[in-house]
């Protein structure tokens, strides 16, 4: 099956080898795979097919005459078209460490020593093909995100200088206008300003320095809070807002203002993908947390969830297991009316995450969406 989801890809390898055996062998072996193969006897040929074809691989000597596989490899390197094209090299005899840092520095992706094995090339091109493919995959998300950035930043923008720019040069203007304006540039503001709150949360948390100011929290006194400061998003849109809070809940010992920062993402999102007229319900319960997950039968901690569960347009089965990635916003028909990052859930996962805990999302297109988070009750410090 994985020789098959690749080969759908149709993948090209270019191999270049003086040896034109060697490189009959190899090709016949990559393409009895289904991969497309151009086949290439010199550093110089070789390059000139990366120039006018589309290559996902190039296996190449390292041992040949004029250019050998270091040259050819600084010259791959350089040129925009093919710098990041994964490159494995194939030697006969240098297997000295002085040979192979030489080859890394230079950017090489992996040795394969002659004579090759099948198994081991295909393997070995399977693996990197398959990291080529989810790297560029990343830099795809990463460039549709600060594209989406820098759109969702010029609008305000240019609001916030047209407008102050008009009233600078009419001096005749009404108050009621100047006021109307002065809210368009305060609202634009902090639109700008949350973007950019969004990204130092992210970065904060996703580096070794995060600090969590943990203190004894109510939990439902966390929710009402919460509701509290979303309300207003809520009736703007005549969203119905429950609540369905557990009795006698332990506290629990977490960063509150964080926690709550999760609370006010869900809800937040929960109101912004929920039609007019719609309902939210936010929970909470006692439940169980596995003390380590990546032990099976591990022990269990006592532990709080809480849900936020709309009546909104749901989450695709393709979308779900991408919900909390970073640079990832979902496709759904209310998109263009939620502006924003895109960051929210992503920051969600690493508070939870932060504090021992867990979240996840149960959702169908069409029929709401239900999110989930868990926080583990720590023996000792829930008094």
């Amino acid at each position: 099956m994985e020789s098959q989801s690749l080969a759908a890809e149709k993948n090209a390898i270019l191999v270049i080898d003086d040896e034109w055996q060697s490189v009959d062998s190899l090709s016949t072996i990559l393409e009895h795979e289904d991969y497309t193969v151009f086949r290439s006897t010199s550093g110089k040929e070789g390059l000139a097919i990366l120039e006018r074809e589309h290559v996902d691989l190039v296996l190449l000597d390292v041992s040949m005459p004029v250019l050998d596989g270091f040259e050819t490899l600084a010259r791959i390197r350089v040129h925009k078209k093919t710098q990041d094209i994964p490159v494995i090299f194939l030697t006969g005899y240098m297997r000295g460490s002085l040979h192979m840092e030489r080859g890394f520095s230079m950017g090489v992706n992996e040795y394969l020593v002659k004579p090759i094995e099948t198994e081991e090339l295909l393997v070995r091109v399977r693996s990197i093909l398959r990291m080529s493919i989810a790297e560029k995959k990343v830099k795809k998300l990463q460039a549709d995100f600060f594209s989406m950035l820098v759109h969702d930043l010029r609008g305000p923008l240019s609001a916030v200088s047209t407008f102050n720019l008009m009233m600078l040069e009419n001096s005749e203007m009404g108050a009621d206008e100047r006021k109307e304006m002065l809210t368009i540039t305060g609202n634009a503001c902090e639109h700008m300003l949350g973007i950019v709150n969004d990204l130092l949360d992210i970065s904060k948390l996703e580096s070794e320095y995060v600090t969590l100011n943990r203190e004894r929290s109510d939990m439902n006194a966390a929710v009402e809070r919460s509701l509290a400061r979303m309300k207003p998003l809520a009736v703007a849109k005549t969203i119905s807002l429950h609540k369905q809070l557990g009795a006698n809940l332990p506290n629990l010992f977490v960063d509150r203002q964080k926690i709550e920062q999760v609370m006010d993402n869900l809800i937040g999102n929960a109101t912004k993908f929920t039609p007019n007229s719609g309902t939210i319900l936010i929970s909470t319960e006692l439940d169980l947390l596995p003390q380590n997950r990546l032990i099976p039968n591990s022990a269990m901690l006592p532990a709080i969830v809480v849900c936020v569960k709309d009546s909104g347009v749901g989450i695709s089965a393709h979308d779900i297991p991408f919900v909390f990635d970073k640079y990832r916003q979902l496709k759904t028909k209310l998109v263009s009316v939620a502006k924003g990052t895109g960051l929210g859930l992503a920051i969600c996962k690493n508070i939870v995450e932060a504090h021992g805990g867990d979240i996840w999302v149960e959702s169908e297109e069409g029929k709401g969406s239900s999110f989930f988070f868990r926080l583990p009750i720590t023996p000792g410090e829930s008094a």
